[in-house]
């Protein structure tokens, strides 16, 4: 069995539990670690304190082998230990920037001083959960970087529920905990461990990044906007840094199968005919037959043909009238009642597949953070009908209320580049949670704010064909640090014009393994026209026709 040791004392390390999304920096913004801690002595942590309020919880020594790695905690996001084979350091404890807050952390440090890779990565939760991401510490640590991981200030019991900002005796929002969520955590979290990796190592980390996806993407957009010296290089995924928009796009799409007694929700059956009938009427809309759709704003597809009684129609599968409606609504978005006019996008075709997991017939409630957001947050109110959400005020009203807390949309990154920063967005086409193109709005609002040219000097935004939410699909296993470290460390812009600059996704489709060039936003693949199409070195990336 592995041990750990605390203090030169021998421990059995206790399971405990924890979730989601990464980061790292090289600014030293808190005082220096006090005398008593040690550097490479890992029991010594548990006299660490800085500017920011900061208690230790544990500092142990977990000295893991191949054959008995040591297992993370399991917690509802995941229910499956990860193994780790890495020596580390441990680093539990609480942050509280302010007297309500209550974040906790932990710092991974590699154990041994001379294989640490001399860099930073941190972490941070998806949707609204509050646990400790431990499946994106995981791999990090591998590569001996020193990674933290944290709660984003709170406990929750699932991804998406919000009762712990809201107190329920008088029905108040807990501000200091939205806060903490929206933006706070991940910057003190930051400061903290990197100031926890100078007092181990005796050396700040000469490059720190943050990789992230979901709720962790609006964590990377919030550190771009606000805290531009966190890190020298930014992941961010489906970022939806668009709260209120990201909450109107998804409660839009919950109240089209919700209302009318669910009529129109679609079973597992009719999502799979209906993305089947979407791929095949799609698909070669790029050039290429290839099972993937590689930019659905290239095709319009009428749900009405999938309706019951027409033409070739399965009536195992077959599309009720409110099916057809709810399907066309979810497409086009949420609109203004009084003017038609759009309030956020709607999501794209193509990802209807993932829409069994999200706006489907059975769950008692949609996906989504939208539900509690709307009943507890901006309604204060635990009954509110999410059906009776107003279109034309209640997004704006939530926006004015919220959205400084919320909001990661400041266009405006130029104290990010100031500071040499790198940012990578990427989003999937067929997300079914977090609409694409709130991504895409998103960008064009920083080219718009920079110019393109300027964006050019430190940004990119990778549409990821087929890809759900933040991976899966044909191609959408990517690791995303790897080319980060290049651009920051070596220069090399991931824009696909060779080898070293290009990033691969991979995955499988029809259980054939596939491997596609994902291009720099707006280029797409292209098939060279020779060899096997699922092997990206038989594709280019090119301006789309």
């Amino acid at each position: 069995m592995f041990k750990t040791t605390q203090a030169g004392c021998a421990l059995t390390l206790a399971a405990s539990a924890v979730l989601s999304a990464c980061g790292g920096g090289t600014n030293n913004t808190s005082a220096p670690p006090v005398s008593k801690v040690i550097a490479g002595n890992c029991g010594s942590l548990m006299n660490y304190s800085g500017t920011i309020p900061t208690t230790i919880t544990s500092a142990v020594e977990v000295t893991p082998t191949a054959g008995t790695p040591f297992q993370t905690p399991t917690n509802f996001l995941t229910p499956t230990s990860l193994s780790v084979v890495t020596p580390f350091c441990r680093v539990t404890g609480v942050i509280k920037p302010v007297a309500d807050s209550n974040i906790n952390f932990e710092v991974w440090l590699p154990l041994d001083k001379a294989k640490w890779n001399s860099k930073f990565v941190g972490s941070a939760d998806g949707g609204s959960t509050g646990v400790i991401n431990y499946s994106s510490m995981v791999d990090p640590l591998s590569r001996q970087y020193a990674v933290m991981g944290h709660d984003n200030g709170h406990t929750s019991t699932n991804v998406y529920e919000q009762s712990w900002a809201f107190n329920f005796t008088n029905n108040t929002v807990k501000t200091d905990q939205i806060a903490d969520f929206g933006y706070r955590a991940e910057h003190v979290v930051t400061v903290v461990s990197k100031d926890i990796t100078n007092a181990y190592f005796a050396a700040q980390p000469m490059h720190s990044y943050y990789v992230g996806c979901s709720q962790g993407g609006h964590h990377g957009m919030m550190e771009a906007q606000r805290y531009p010296d966190d890190y020298d290089g930014i992941v961010a995924g489906s970022h939806g840094g668009d709260w209120l928009g990201m909450m109107s796009s998804e409660a839009w799409a919950g109240v089209s199968v919700l209302k009318n007694n669910r009529a129109g929700g679609m079973n597992a059956a009719q999502l799979k005919a209906f993305n089947a009938a979407v791929i095949s009427a799609c698909d070669a809309k790029d050039g290429l037959t290839d099972g993937q759709v590689d930019d659905p704003r290239q095709c319009s597809f009428d749900p009405e043909t999938l309706q019951c009684g027409a033409p070739g129609t399965d009536p195992a599968t077959c599309l009720t009238p409110a099916q057809v409606q709810s399907a066309k609504d979810i497409y086009a978005g949420p609109k203004r009642q009084s003017t038609g006019a759009s309030v956020s996008p709607g999501y794209a075709i193509g990802s209807e597949g993932g829409w069994a997991t999200t706006w489907n017939s059975t769950t008692s409630l949609q996906s989504g953070s939208y539900y509690d957001f709307f009943r507890l947050i901006l309604k204060g109110n635990p009954n509110f009908d999410i059906l009776t959400l107003n279109w034309d005020t209640d997004i704006d009203a939530g926006r004015a209320q919220y959205g400084s807390i919320y909001d990661a949309v400041n266009p405006d990154l130029s104290a990010f580049l100031a500071n040499k920063g790198k940012l990578i967005m990427y989003h999937g086409w067929a997300d079914p949670l977090i609409s694409p193109y709130l991504s895409v709005a998103s960008w064009g609002r920083i080219q718009d704010a920079m110019s393109t040219s300027t964006v050019n000097q430190f940004a990119r935004l990778y549409m990821v064909p087929g890809m759900g939410h933040c991976t899966g699909g044909p191609i959408g296993t990517v690791d995303w640090l790897t080319p980060l470290e290049n651009w920051v460390e070596k220069g090399i812009a991931p824009d696909a014009t060779s080898t070293a600059s290009t990033i691969v996704g991979s995955g499988t489709i029809n259980g054939v393994a596939r491997s596609r060039p994902l291009c720099p936003y707006p280029t797409v693949e292209k098939y060279k026209g020779t060899g096997d199409i699922n092997s990206a070195s038989n594709f280019t990336c090119v301006s789309p026709s």
